[in-house]
Formats: C-alpha cells, structure tokens, sequence
C-alpha cells in the first residue's frame, strides 16, 4: 500500500515537474512565462525541502545534496531578477529547470 502512494507521488511530481518546464520553454507569452517561471522556482525549492527532511538525520551529505539542488532555484531567480540580456533569462530557466528535475530524482530515486 504505502509503494503505491510512493509511485504515484512520484508520478504526480514528475508530472508537474515536466509539464512546467515544457510550459516554461514553449509558452510565448512573457507574462506567462514569468509566472511559470516562479512557481518552478517555488516547486524546486518545495521539492528540496521534502528530500531533505525525508533523509535520516545521519545523512548529512545526502541533505546537503538535496538543499543544494533546492539553491539552484534561488540561483535562477537571482539571475532573473539581475538578467538585462534575454541569455540570462534562459540561463535562469535552466537552472530553475535543474532544481526541479534534479530534486524530483534524489528525492525517489537517488
């Protein structure tokens, strides 16, 4: 039973995780855009919470990892408040596009 809930968390994340990132790079609206943007952002970050709070407390390097993966939204959003060049803006969109698919593999299957 609870391998169940396990696989469809996992499938319910990774679902929102790809089809944001699909959205993030094929909408054409930039107000649609930043607002998918952010709640990746926010999504990366909640999804490193939860992989590291779901880690045993003596695994300390694992939590690091997972608290580094949560950092790399923080990093976009860094980028993408400071971008003046539309290069920069993508290089927040993969760095938020890494926290969130990074996240979602160490938090079930790393």
């Amino acid at each position: 039973m609870t391998l169940g809930l396990l696989f469809i968390a996992f499938i319910v994340f990774s679902v929102i995780s790809v089809l944001g990132i699909l959205l993030l790079f094929l909408t054409k609206d930039e107000r649609k855009k930043k607002g998918i943007f952010y709640f990746l952002a926010v999504w990366g970050m909640l999804i490193a919470v939860f992989s590291a709070t779901s880690q045993p407390s003596n695994y300390i390097v694992s939590q690091l990892i997972a608290w580094a993966f949560g950092f790399l939204s923080i990093a976009g959003l860094v980028v993408h408040y400071k971008a003046k060049v539309k290069a920069r803006c993508y290089a927040a969109y993969l760095l938020v596009s890494a926290s969130s698919i990074l996240g979602v593999l160490h938090l079930f299957v790393l």
